[in-house]
């Protein structure tokens, strides 16, 4: 039986392979994307449960507020510095570099609806 599925976006290969270790180990399916956009725009967007979204994915500031809210699920934002983005309702902030605990904690807060 799958688990919750989680989106993941980061255009840095080594990184992105990190995160979803980090959620595979705790039983959490991915579906993992260069960019946010493609994220995003994913089939699987739709079943997914939350999305883990490094900062360098964003393509374009601007646009970031309207797709996070078509998402409408939680977002966990990888920043290097917080409040480098505006806050918005299903967003939480987590600063890199961390260890796996806090992300998991996170994206466990996020599927108990404690967002």
């Amino acid at each position: 039986m799958a688990g919750p599925i989680v989106l993941v976006a980061a255009p840095n290969a080594a990184f992105r392979r990190s995160v979803v270790f980090v959620l595979a180990s705790e039983h959490l399916e991915t579906d993992v994307h260069r960019y946010a956009t493609g994220a995003f725009a994913s089939p699987v967007a739709r079943q997914a449960v939350c999305a883990v979204i490094d900062d360098e994915a964003v393509e374009s500031w601007e646009d970031a507020p309207a797709q996070f809210e078509h998402f409408a699920k939680p977002i966990i934002l990888l920043v290097d510095l917080v409040g480098k983005v505006p806050d918005a309702p299903l967003l939480r902030q987590l600063v890199k570099p961390f260890l796996g605990e806090p992300l998991v904690k996170t994206v466990r807060d996020a599927i108990a609806g404690a967002f």
